[in-house]
């Protein structure tokens, strides 16, 4: 089962997500902080992130940064209301 890391702080965005990615078969880690998807990336074996970019804490191009200076290739999906 392929796992898909979604940062977003929107609660019911973030619901509305997750039910249907279940649905199409995949494992879902949902965290909304910036500092925790790190974290949570970091635990786990993660296929894909959904990224939105304006989070408490880090936002998801310092996150995207971060990640990629660290050499990861996981692919990384921007989800916002910008």
């Amino acid at each position: 089962m392929k796992t898909i890391l979604l940062v977003e702080d929107d609660t019911s965005l973030a619901d509305g997500l997750i039910m249907n990615l279940e649905g199409e078969g995949y494992q879902v880690v949902h965290v909304d902080e910036g500092h925790r998807a790190l974290e949570a990336f970091a635990d786990g074996n993660i296929d894909l992130i959904l990224l939105d970019i304006m989070l408490p804490g880090m936002d998801g191009l310092t996150i995207c940064r971060r990640l990629r200076e660290q050499g990861e290739t996981v692919p990384i999906i921007f989800i916002t209301a910008r």
